[in-house]
């Protein structure tokens, strides 16, 4: 049929009204369907995570491939925060670095991984070195190598795991950095991980590894890499044989020279100390020091620090302690320690263990300590109690910590101590043999590089334990009795390697002044004035009097042989009491007035020797 000739008649049609458009015609709406990683991206938008995690196992079994977002950080942060049940940590971590690595490449989109960071570094309550090995591998594979967060990873393996733990992680990091460049199409740089490496010999270092950062400095000589002349002087500078750490050096780098006038550290800053009776004008130029201190290398003195703010508190002020915690907290990692240390100190000598406890964990990463028994007191019907109560601060409001920090061996040292006097006396026992276990582990010897280890686990540098940390176990079998055990403790010290400090043989002696045998306190003190007079083996102290004139004792001597005539006085022992006096007076050249302690124990002292006297003439 022809079509027709002629136009339409519109006037056939009826104009448009309201009713019409009042009318809605329905149709049928177009639905497309979401993709494979849509679906992904939105069940983890959406919070969904278990049903997450199934769908991309499924995608992976059916090699079905998956768009990179970085949405899928918060599906990473939720495999290491979710609570599952035990016997799932690998599964955890499987999970956590799937899911990391389906974020974009650095070259795409620049990320800073805040979150996980804080709860791997700040949140956990234990420091989990796979986690941390992983996380940091992952991040190379997107091109993360001088960052932060890379940085960080690098520095707490090189700290905290076996040295060859930290080399064959440098390895994997090599070979991840090389692979993204190949992926990308970029030229590698030569240098691109002397960051890491430097970083990581340099905390290998000041842990006390000196052999495992000088190996690693072979490690990257061999691999084309300079490292830097500050690094290779921390290493030598912090060698217990500095002469051999620089003939090693050498013989790495042969153009390298130790010019330690170029790298010295800053002069450590005297804080004056305040009188009792303290002044706005003597606070205000504390202030100005310890200022100038935190804004140094040296921090000050923690217990310089506890002495102004208290005396600053006194005065009804509250402004400057927290403009100098600020400054503390902003300025170095150092200086944030020493302020916690001195938070502890404050809480130690105040009798608040519990709080001490609670200013080391919500400060430091739980390594150097029982940290089953801590948390079970913090947790316990004890922290629970003074949870109630309110928790008090050295300074107020307590400050935001973005990451936990690195104990020093004086920090794990008051966390021992006030964990002996917290425990039950049944389980002190128990603790002293782990903490034997914990030192002798920190000083075995680690095993050659011959092939990569099999797990990465924590492992602590030698230089976390020392002397200090066996004092409470001292004290505590002097004061119940038995200085027999309390000297066993200084064997078992000898044979780990730790030598015993006058701290250490102070409260010895003292145990046996006040409840053993007196002549072995003698013959301590005899010891003890010996080696620091610096006399030949078998030269009694006192056969030189042409050295008396010149010999002046230290204040620690003098505080061993005051603690010992405290001792002896506790034991009503008049006799050994007046020996310990006359070599006070004759070899020391000791007058009244010079130490307070010492006036108030040979105060003590009179005291006793003036009991029978005062019973005779009761009786008469």
């Amino acid at each position: 049929m022809p079509y027709p000739n002629t136009q339409p008649d519109l006037s056939v049609f009826e104009d448009m009204s309201e009713e019409y458009a009042s009318v809605s015609t329905l149709g049928t709406q177009v639905f497309t369907p979401l993709t494979s990683s849509e679906a992904l991206a939105s069940l983890v938008s959406e919070g969904n995570f278990k049903a997450a995690e199934t769908l991309r196992k499924e995608m992976i079994s059916h090699h079905i491939p998956i768009t990179l977002n970085a949405l899928y950080l918060r599906a990473a942060l939720n495999a290491i925060t979710e609570r599952r049940s035990k016997g799932m940590a690998k599964e955890r971590l499987d999970a956590f670095e799937a899911w990391l690595s389906l974020i974009p490449d650095r070259h795409e989109s620049w990320l800073s991984f805040y979150a996980i960071r804080e709860r791997m570094f700040r949140a956990m309550d234990h420091l989990n070195i796979s986690l941390v090995h992983r996380f940091g591998l992952v991040l190379a594979s997107k091109g993360y190598f001088t960052g932060d967060a890379a940085l960080q990873a690098a520095s707490t393996l090189a700290r905290h795991a076996r040295p060859a733990v930290t080399e064959n992680y440098l390895r994997k990091l090599e070979d991840r950095c090389r692979d993204y460049h190949l992926r990308t199409g970029r030229s590698m740089p030569v240098d691109c991980l002397l960051p890491p490496f430097d970083l990581a010999i340099r905390t290998q270092a000041l842990a006390g590894r000196s052999g495992a950062a000088l190996q690693l400095a072979s490690t990257a000589q061999k691999r084309g890499l300079r490292v830097s002349d500050f690094t290779l002087y921390i290493v030598a500078k912090h060698a217990p044989d500095q002469h051999h750490a620089t003939d090693k050096i050498r013989t790495i780098y042969p153009t390298w020279s130790m010019q330690p006038t170029q790298f010295s550290d800053e002069s450590i800053n005297e804080v004056p100390h305040t009188d009792t009776s303290t002044t706005i004008s003597s606070l205000a130029t504390h202030l100005r020091s310890l200022r100038k201190a935190f804004k140094s290398s040296s921090p000050p003195s923690p217990y310089a620090l506890i002495h102004f703010i208290t005396s600053y508190q006194a005065l009804g002020r509250t402004r400057a302690p927290v403009l100098l915690r600020s400054l503390a907290y902003h300025h170095s990692s150092k200086s944030a320690a020493t302020w916690a240390f001195a938070e502890m100190l404050h809480f130690r000598a105040r009798r608040e263990y519990i709080q001490t406890l609670l200013v080391f964990a919500q400060h430091f990463h739980l390594v150097g300590v029982p940290r089953t028994t801590l948390l079970y007191l913090i947790r316990g019907p004890h922290g629970r109690r003074m949870r109630e109560e309110g928790l008090g601060r050295l300074v107020s409001p307590a400050y935001p910590m973005q990451e936990k920090l690195w104990p020093s061996p004086h920090h794990t040292a008051v966390v021992w101590e006030t964990l002996v006097r917290l425990v039950p006396k049944a389980d002190r026992e128990r603790l002293y043999k782990l903490l034997l276990q914990l030192v002798a582990q920190s000083k075995q010897e680690e095993p050659p590089y011959d092939k990569p280890p099999e797990r990465t686990s924590l492992s602590l540098p030698p230089t976390t334990y020392d002397a200090a940390h066996f004092s409470p176990f001292i004290s505590m079998w002097a004061a119940r009795r038995n200085p027999e055990k309390a000297s066993e403790v200084l064997k078992d010290m000898v044979s780990l390697g730790i030598e015993p400090g006058m701290v250490q043989w102070s409260i010895v002696a003292r145990g046996y002044a006040q409840h053993g045998d007196p002549l072995i306190a003698l013959r301590i003190l005899d010891r003890l004035e010996e080696i620091e007079r610096g006399t030949s083996k078998g030269q009694s102290a006192h056969e030189t009097p042409q050295e008396e004139t010149y010999y002046r004792p230290s204040d620690t001597l003098i505080g061993t042989y005051t603690n010992v005539l405290q001792g002896f006085v506790a034991a009503e022992d008049v006799e050994h009491a007046r020996e310990v006096e006359r070599r006070l007076v004759e070899r020391f050249a000791y007058n009244a007035g010079d130490r307070r302690a010492t006036d108030a124990a040979i105060k003590l002292l009179r005291e006793l020797e003036n009991k029978p006297a005062q019973r005779d003439n009761t009786t008469q």
